[in-house]
């Protein structure tokens, strides 16, 4: 889990990822980018010699400074920023936005301020801190085929031994956890790792369409239910994780949400072993729902 000592933003990561493109002046500098040049936020023209902030920027010129004479320093004029390896997965991903996003504005000519890079690293690590990520569940009680009828020990075990033998298949082989491989791919730099994503995903999305075509108990609806929005909501995750290459940010907030989901999934399994105790249900190490009481085996 991402260690976050702050607690102090009240601002929601998803709203500051949405509104990081806003441009208030329209002068080609996101509304963050202007705290970071120090130009004027309502005005797209800071120093007045009539070309706009953003365009001096593209231009490797200062956007405070009067033209002619306002060229960025060249990368030996700059202090040389000391590398330093981030101590968590959070940092990390933070890190590499800050250096992408700067790197791709032209702000620094490749040669990231350190100064810069922290202060957008940080500003995303805070925002995540105060943060209540989650997703809008996708699916409600109208979602459930709920069949009244199953009432039987006999028939809920049916149906629980169903579920449990098409998650056993669906993730049969798929061990490693997705973050594992999201910290793999960032510490070696080879995002072809994150390829391996893909098979998770693809897990996700065909259990999920099994769940939802499955009629249920009525004493299990409200936990198959939350096992589903589960499955989606970490699906959506693995999917923000899996584009971490190119868009770090996103990633950000997916390891947000997986952090969360999986703690509700913890919950959920919790949960859904207290009802098949109060059902007396058992099962033999062969039955899909064996999967229910001893997930880790």
């Amino acid at each position: 889990k991402p260690q976050i000592e702050s607690q102090k933003s009240s601002v929601s990561f998803l709203q500051a990822y949405q509104d990081a493109n806003r441009d208030s002046d329209n002068d080609g500098l996101k509304d963050w980018e202007e705290i970071l040049w120090k130009t004027e936020l309502l005005k797209p023209d800071t120093d007045g010699d009539g070309a706009k902030d953003g365009e001096e920027v593209n231009q490797n010129r200062v956007p405070l400074v009067a033209g002619p004479n306002d060229k960025v320093k060249k990368p030996e004029e700059s202090s040389k920023e000391t590398a330093s390896t981030p101590n968590t997965l959070t940092d990390r991903l933070a890190q590499k936005f800050a250096a992408q996003y700067l790197s791709a504005i032209g702000s620094s000519q490749g040669n990231i301020d350190a100064f810069q890079k922290n202060a957008i690293a940080e500003s995303l690590i805070e925002s995540m801190a105060g943060s209540a990520l989650t997703l809008k569940d996708a699916f409600s009680s109208s979602d459930i085929q709920v069949d009244n009828a199953a009432t039987t020990t006999e028939l809920k075990k049916i149906y629980l031994n169903a579920a449990g033998e098409v998650l056993e298949k669906n993730f049969e082989g798929l061990e490693e956890s997705e973050v594992d491989i999201l910290n793999r791919a960032l510490d070696s730099t080879n995002f072809d790792e994150l390829k391996k994503m893909d098979a998770y995903i693809m897990a996700y999305k065909k259990t999920i369409e099994f769940l939802k075509k499955q009629k249920v108990p009525s004493s299990y609806a409200i936990l198959h239910m939350e096992v589903m929005n589960i499955l989606n909501n970490t699906n959506t995750a693995v999917v923000y994780m899996r584009n971490a290459e190119k868009d770090p940010a996103q990633a950000l907030a997916g390891l947000s949400i997986y952090t969360k989901t999986a703690e509700r999934g913890s919950g959920y399994l919790e949960n859904i072993q207290k009802q098949i105790q109060r059902d007396k249900i058992e099962f033999s190490a062969s039955e899909g729902g064996y999967h229910f009481m001893h997930p880790n085996q």
